[in-house]
């Protein structure tokens, strides 16, 4: 079993390709894993996002809307999980290929549609949002990313449970294409050097190791 926490930018197309092909991954290799979507917005992962969007970091009107936008989704995909963490990630990446995908404004519109495509409950999730739950619960994902030390998104730190001792390993660099298929092939490449049957991952781009799993449960 793996248990792969993935932080990511909850309105980032290129985040949603390394999540699919994470998922694809796991799925075509039979590995059972529990993910751990963690939203991730930092300075580094806005200037990111604004820069995927077309604009320069400086424009300091569009950093503030692009932090805006960023912020009051990861409020959204917080309050999704109170309903179910399948959900919630059938919410987010529904909502990053609605707004970056098919380029559909992120207003109320869209993430009503977004809502009720993935089997939750509207009222529910725009009163949940305002909530103190889920804001302590932001509030811990970005201690949890402090502690792992996640400098931009997407980035995903994989631990294969089988084996206790074997460190996590973090993957923060999935190549400079934006093609699905690009991104798809490098990870492919990366995750079969941790398969079991395989040597300890080597000459991965990575930021570090994280050593123990139980720490960085919650």
């Amino acid at each position: 079993m793996w248990e792969v926490f993935l932080y990511i930018n909850p309105l980032c197309s290129y985040c949603l390709k390394v999540e699919q092909a994470i998922i694809d991954f796991t799925r075509k290799h039979d590995i059972d894993t529990q993910y751990h979507f963690v939203t991730n917005y930092n300075m580094a992962t806005i200037n990111d996002y604004v820069q995927l969007k077309g604009f320069k970091i400086t424009d300091m009107k569009e950093r503030t809307c692009a932090s805006q936008d960023v912020i009051e989704a990861a409020k959204l995909y917080k309050a999704a999980s109170c309903q179910g963490n399948k959900k919630a990630r059938n919410f987010l990446m529904n909502l990053q290929e609605q707004v970056n995908i098919l380029n559909n404004p992120f207003d109320d519109n869209t993430i009503r549609r977004v809502i009720n495509n993935s089997g939750l409950d509207y009222k529910s999730i725009m009163t949940d949002k305002e909530s103190q739950c889920v804001i302590q619960g932001l509030k811990r994902d970005q201690q949890l990313s402090m502690e792992m030390h996640i400098q931009k998104a997407p980035t995903a730190v994989i631990f294969d449970c089988e084996d206790e001792e074997k460190p996590g390993v973090m993957i923060n660099n999935f190549g400079e294409s934006t093609s699905q298929e690009d991104i798809t092939n490098n990870i492919n490449m990366m995750l079969e050097r941790e398969l079991p049957q395989q040597d300890v991952v080597s000459n991965v781009s990575t930021s570090g190791t994280v050593i123990s799993l139980d720490r960085f449960r919650k």
